[in-house]
């Protein structure tokens, strides 16, 4: 049984980054190609080196992983004079710690979570929530909101899979529900009130006063984090909901990857004839909207063929986390499962118009080499857990 579960991951893994070679031969041409094919190389020869070594030692090492990526990001913010400050260019090539981060950060967040017999409460959940601010607060800074944002769903998976009721998740998170629905006052008092009811219902006390005291605060201060917000940033998230407003500015991306995928029709132009690509009218075709081009290309069954490869890698991680008996092992599989699965609905989301443009690669396949990487160092752990997963 390991072996099977193992082949699945590989297999599901090889699929998508062999189709993403294919879309970033088309979409930027060969000299790109060839670069993503040495990182996809080296990546599988560290997935291959990490599932040989034990998930003991992957706990050992979590806490100077984390440290190690936090000091890297924070050299990159105070040393790096390009902006936005996200890579550290050491000759022809580009690493992004903040992928490396995601990666950092489930590993010792796993290792924390698996070391507590009993995590129930809102202050067994405050010190989670610092690991995971820490990093993402100082790439946020660089500044990237859509790799900052990625860590906060994932821990809450992870808290989720360590036995918190998923009520008080929900009252612990619910002021970042509050802040959005603070757009509009009516909205925002809708949602105030319901919670208000809700609370009174779930009978405790603590969790009335938490609830209702945060959420109000969070509805208060929102004006204030809009405004610190790049002006980039702002208008990605205006042009989610208008996203006419400007056809020729802050919504061309959006609209012109709207195109790609339904120009495509069902089977789709073939490959090498997208218009939109050769064209040149959708940018960053080849790494965030590489899936629009697929769209183009191979159209409805290409998409569903894509979508469906994710879910079967998604599923057998699922699996693995549900089946490995030990804590560690579990909590980190959840981790990596909530990764690309939270990754692959923005990155999917955002190219068909249904979320804000966030800048996120989808997994395996966009081009980036720091992306292929930190994937496939999480893939080679998981790996190495699925040889022992019945082992304590």
């Amino acid at each position: 049984m390991p072996k099977r579960l193992e082949l699945g991951i590989v297999v599901a893994v090889i699929i998508l980054s062999l189709i993403g070679l294919a879309m970033i031969f088309s979409t930027a041409g060969s000299a790109l190609f060839f670069k993503q094919t040495i990182w996809l190389i080296i990546a599988v020869i560290i997935a291959f080196i990490f599932s040989k070594i034990s998930p003991r030692i992957w706990l050992n090492l979590a806490p100077l992983i984390y440290i190690g990526i936090v000091l890297l990001l924070l050299i990159l913010l105070f040393t790096q004079e390009a902006y936005p400050k996200r890579w550290f260019k050491p000759g022809s090539i580009s690493i992004q710690p903040s992928e490396f981060a995601k990666f950092a950060t489930i590993l010792f967040l796993a290792g924390f979570l698996s070391a507590r017999k009993k995590v129930k409460n809102f202050s067994d959940m405050l010190a989670p929530l610092f690991i995971v601010t820490i990093p993402a607060i100082l790439i946020f800074l660089e500044p990237d909101l859509g790799a900052a944002q990625i860590l906060f769903p994932i821990l809450i998976v992870m808290l989720y899979w360590t036995g918190i009721p998923g009520t008080k998740i929900f009252i612990f998170f619910s002021p970042i529900v509050s802040a959005a629905a603070s757009f509009s006052i009516y909205i925002w008092v809708t949602y105030f009130a319901a919670l208000t009811i809700f609370l009174y219902f779930h009978k405790q006390l603590s969790d009335f006063i938490y609830g209702l005291v945060s959420n109000f605060l969070a509805g208060l201060i929102m004006p204030l984090i809009w405004n610190s917000l790049k002006g980039y940033q702002q208008q990605r998230i205006i042009s989610f909901f208008s996203p006419w407003v400007d056809p020729r500015g802050m919504s061309w991306q959006i609209i012109q990857s709207k195109i790609a995928i339904g120009s495509g029709g069902i089977i789709g132009k073939g490959f090498l004839s997208g218009t939109q690509k050769k064209l040149e009218f959708l940018p960053a075709r080849h790494t965030d909207f590489i899936f629009s081009c697929l769209g183009e290309e191979f159209g409805l069954l290409g998409i569903i063929l894509i979508t469906l490869v994710f879910l079967y890698l998604l599923y057998r991680l699922l699996v693995l986390a549900k089946e490995t008996k030990n804590r560690f092992a579990s909590i980190f599989v959840s981790g990596v499962f909530a990764w690309i699965t939270y990754q692959t609905f923005l990155n999917i989301g955002m190219t068909m118009g249904l979320l804000p443009i966030t800048g996120v690669p989808l997994p395996f396949m966009s081009y980036g080499g720091s992306s292929l990487l930190a994937c496939f160092m999480a893939i080679g752990i998981c790996l190495a857990i699925s040889k022992s997963k019945f082992r304590y």
